[in-house]
């Protein structure tokens, strides 16, 4: 009768509610939520960096300075050259002839005139022989002596020395001496000097020398007689060339010295004093690598070296990435945050900021720098010395941007369902990009739409969104925003959505079927009760029949059909007994044909009722289950045998199917019959704490079953000393206690 109040009671709450709401959107209106905030919008700005490179370079014969990165540009070039002379060069005196002079026992040294027009250095000399004989085990050196005017014949001054290393194939050999030797303007004599040769040393090296045609038929030749040079002779000068640069300064103009980039050549003037030079260029280069190479060129067959003095000021354009912030009521924000990392020493940031920026800051490291840095509002930049940047800094660039207004045209601003809200935006005169917000009066995003402009964009720009059928009612507001990288604007337009009361026909027929619900309710309401009793008796029965079964059962027992081995069995009670006896008897009666009470064909059952035992067995493809029970068994029970059997099969067939007489393989089949057939219930049991979420029945039923060990002074119970607690069989704690054995805090004793 409670149960029937409670069903009308909800009926008619249901009635009064659908038609409350029908009603009450008449009445309720809401109102799109204020200060919607515009995404950020992404922008980028270009920064120009400036760095300036100073440094120097000695003895080199073109010029190569490193740079930041290919990237970067150099505006304004300044080298400074000094020392500017000839380059190493290979003079040739004697390259002809083919007759030679001995160095040996009795002939220890010969030598020939050089002739020095002006001041030189001597680096080597390639003299033109061979080993002709032996091996030396003394040594013999070519050397730079000085010249005896009166003999024409080398005196004792010697200038720089080096072993003599001529081979047995006759060619050229260099001779290269430790330190560069500086001449003076000039007669000396280059010789190869054997004057330490012992008379036991047989080697013998020669020389060859030019007497068909000597391009320096006026130089000397002399020879060591054993005690002196002998006088000089010409006319038949020795094959030598000599490794020289000529030991005076230049004036870049004289050798019309030349600094090549990129095929332009830049003409390099001579300094204030001899030997220097001076470039400036003003031009933006590109070197589009990472080095500022430039070649040297010269007028004359030899190359310059000099030392260089250098200033580059370089320029490199950067992108900022930073964010616009537009919002209803105050002006655009923008907010940069550039990437700063130092190039050199002397390095400086600039920024040309938009024209109509205003209140612009610095900050580093979130600190407010403004006061150190150049904000030029006439000229419109920002400039960073290089003492206000620092490695590793986080800069922020701040700044704000009037709103730039935009004009709509609106036709209406009262709408209903169906309806196209829609209106009109006369565009910016800058290209950039235009979006269309509308928050609906709940305040979520109803509708969002961005065009590009371009320049060729001159109409207006029609937005427009149709109104569902069923839109919120209530306050709609549209947000249009236009945005160009520099400048920004927002006009806001609010518009009234209407919806007409109509009663709609779902409530119509929700109220005309909530009534007959009611109607039905009142009349069915004693049936439903009557079901549920009956459904809750059912259940009851079952617990119990599931309780019943398990203590009825006294054995249990699996045999294999072809042997008629039992593969598994289990006392549960009583005494032992012949198991292949009675099974054999089962199946005598079975090829009979005798079907005994209950017994079912289709399900391969078969009961037998021998005084106080009943006997079940039943069958499958290999295997025969057998049962001994007190009393009948609930049909329950006899669905859960099936279900048993099943899984036996399904785990166990093909090893019965190949069954050998090994048993070992199916001793879990005690895990399935706990699982079918409850048979726990009557173990003997221990309490097993498990870190398992149990109820508050769960809990008093295993204090209980504590207390029941410390009474009976055992650490195991038996499920009928908890039930025997109270008066007669309660369901309750029947499932309890199966709820308690499935969550494994009720295990067997072991």
């Amino acid at each position: 009768m409670r149960t029937h109040k409670r069903y009308c009671f909800f009926i008619s709450f249901l009635v009064i509610s659908i038609l409350f709401m029908s009603f009450s959107r008449q009445i309720i209106l809401t109102h799109a939520q204020g200060n919607i905030v515009i995404p950020p919008q992404s922008t980028k700005f270009s920064m120009i960096e400036s760095a300036e490179i100073i440094g120097s370079n000695d003895s080199i014969n073109s010029i190569s300075i490193p740079i930041p990165s290919k990237s970067w540009n150099i505006t304004n070039v300044e080298l400074n050259f000094s020392n500017v002379k000839l380059g190493k060069e290979v003079n040739v005196i004697e390259d002809g002839g083919n007759q030679w002079e001995e160095i040996k026992t009795g002939k220890e040294g010969w030598g020939v005139q050089i002739n020095i027009t002006e001041p030189t250095i001597i680096f080597g000399a390639y003299l033109f022989g061979s080993l002709f004989v032996g091996n030396p085990t003394f040594p013999r050196y070519v050397q730079i002596t000085g010249y005896d005017i009166g003999t024409n014949a080398p005196n004792g001054n010697i200038y720089g020395s080096t072993m003599l290393n001529m081979s047995s194939a006759l060619d050229w050999y260099l001779h290269t001496f430790p330190t560069p030797i500086n001449l003076t303007t000039g007669q000396y004599y280059l010789i190869i000097n054997g004057t330490a040769i012992h008379p036991s040393d047989k080697a013998i090296h020669i020389w060859v020398n030019n007497d068909d045609n000597p391009q320096y038929p006026s130089l000397h030749i002399s020879n060591w007689d054993g005690s002196k040079w002998t006088d000089g002779v010409q006319g038949k000068p020795f094959k030598y060339k000599l490794i020289q640069r000529i030991n005076r300064s230049y004036n870049p103009e004289e050798t019309n010295m030349t600094a090549v980039f990129n095929g332009s050549s830049y003409t390099i003037l001579n300094g204030k004093t001899e030997g220097t030079g001076i470039l400036k260029i003003n031009d933006t280069l590109t070197p589009n690598k990472d080095l500022f190479e430039l070649s040297i060129q010269n007028n004359i067959s030899i190359g310059l070296i000099f030392d260089l003095t250098y200033a580059l000021k370089l320029s490199n354009y950067f992108v900022s990435r930073g964010e616009l912030k537009i919002k209803e009521g105050s002006a655009n924000r923008w907010i940069l945050t550039p990437t700063i990392n130092r190039v050199f020493d002397n390095y400086t940031v600039k920024f040309k900021y938009p024209s109509s920026w205003y209140n612009l800051t610095v900050e580093r490291n979130s600190i407010d720098i403004s006061s150190i840095v150049t904000i030029n509002t006439l000229d419109k930049f920002i400039f960073l010395p290089n003492s206000a940047i620092i490695d590793g800094a986080l800069w922020t660039i701040s700044a704000n941007s009037p709103n730039i207004g935009l004009s709509l045209n609106l036709p209406k601003t009262r709408f209903e369902p169906n309806q196209d809200l829609e209106f009109s935006v006369l565009p910016p005169v800058n290209p950039g990009n235009l979006t269309y917000l509308l928050i609906n009066s709940l305040g979520f995003e109803e509708f969002n739409k961005t065009v590009i402009l371009t320049q060729t964009t001159t109409a207006e720009i029609v937005f427009s969104y149709t109104l569902s059928s069923n839109p919120n009612e209530g306050i709609y507001k549209a947000y249009v925003y236009w945005y160009d990288g520099k400048d920004a604007g927002l006009i806001t337009q609010e518009f009234q959505v209407n919806v007409p009361f109509v009663l709609a026909p779902q409530y119509i027929i929700a109220i005309v079927v909530s009534t007959t619900i009611l109607i039905a309710g009142i009349v069915g309401s004693y049936k439903l009760v009557k079901r549920s009793r009956r459904i809750h008796e059912e259940y009851r029965q079952k617990i119990y029949n599931k309780y019943m079964d398990a203590l009825n059962l006294d054995y249990f027992i699996v045999i294999e059909k072809r042997t008629g081995l039992n593969i598994y069995e289990q006392i549960l009670a009583g005494k032992d007994i012949d198991a292949s006896l009675i099974s054999g008897f089962l199946e005598a009666i079975r090829n009979f044909g005798i079907e005994l009470t209950g017994a079912n064909e289709q399900s391969q059952t078969i009961k037998l009722e021998y005084q106080q035992s009943k006997i079940i067995m039943s069958e499958l493809k290999t295997f025969r289950i057998l049962l001994i029970m007190k009393e009948n068994p609930s049909q329950d029970f006899l669905d859960s045998l099936k279900a048993l059997s099943y899984d036996i099969d399904e785990i166990h067939g093909k090893e019965l199917a190949d069954f050998k007489g090994n048993i070992d393989k199916f001793q879990d089949i005690k895990d399935l019959l706990d699982k079918h057939l409850e048979v726990s219930l009557i173990y003997p049991l221990k309490v097993k704490p498990l870190n398992v979420k149990i109820n508050s029945d769960e809990k008093a039923m295993i204090t209980r079953a504590i207390d029941v060990m410390k009474s009976r002074k055992t650490n195991y119970f038996f499920v009928s000393y908890l039930l025997s607690t109270k008066k007669g069989f309660q369901i309750k704690d029947a499932e309890t206690i199966l709820s308690l054995i499935d969550k494994k805090l009720f295990q067997p004793k072991t």
